[in-house]
């Protein structure tokens, strides 16, 4: 039996989970919560071997979420599940230890086998990202200029094409401007690019920005 746990804030996406997965026979669905906090008062009582989490949540980006877990529980595997296919943040949630991105409109069966891929160890990604993966950014190799980015750099990459101020960003990540400017240029320097212009095309030449 694999037991999950659900983080969703939205009351109507926890209902449709509970009443697809009360009659399955391999996947046991022990909770649905909808804050951080909650998901780890339960993961400190109960078994768990999946947690299944919206990636948009009011108090901590799904990075540093991915983190915390599996700081605390190295043999937790955890999936994104969103209606939001951001490309390169995928790539920065990859890096941070996900296991596997669900949209929210797929297909039941797809749902069940990431949760058993993920239970076993494996990854499973339903966007069009996995080809661009294998195609382009491979993250195990540092020859790849993306592959040298950490995943916080990659986090603030995805920020910034997606038109965010430093001072947005700063808001978002909880943390200064001045630390927001620094992986800026970092990220710039490893990109070899010169301006905001320039990265925003060879991004979109390599991986399709939504």
């Amino acid at each position: 039996m694999i037991n999950i746990v659900l983080l969703d804030p939205y009351p109507v996406v926890q209902k449709g989970f509970k009443t697809f997965f009360e009659n399955l026979d391999k996947i046991n669905l022990l909770e649905s919560v909808c804050s951080v906090e909650a998901l780890f008062d339960t993961l400190k009582n109960r078994t768990v071997d999946v947690v299944i989490t919206e990636m948009e949540l009011q108090d901590v980006s799904p990075v540093r979420l991915i983190r915390s877990l599996k700081d605390a529980y190295p043999k937790l595997k955890v999936i994104i599940f969103t209606t939001l296919p951001k490309s390169i943040y995928e790539l920065s949630l990859l890096k941070a230890g996900a296991t596997g991105f669900i949209s929210k409109k797929v297909a039941p069966e797809v749902m069940i086998e990431a949760i058993e891929k993920a239970a076993e160890n494996d990854f499973h990604i339903t966007t069009n990202f996995a080809n661009e993966i294998t195609r382009n950014i491979d993250v195990h190799k540092p020859r790849n200029a993306y592959g040298t980015l950490s995943s916080r750099e990659i986090e603030v990459l995805k920020y910034l094409i997606d038109g965010k101020r430093n001072i947005e960003i700063a808001e978002l990540l909880k943390i200064n401007q001045k630390t927001v400017n620094t992986y800026k240029r970092r990220v710039m320097k490893k990109l070899d690019v010169k301006n905001l212009v320039n990265l925003y095309k060879q991004v979109a030449d390599i991986i399709p920005v939504h």
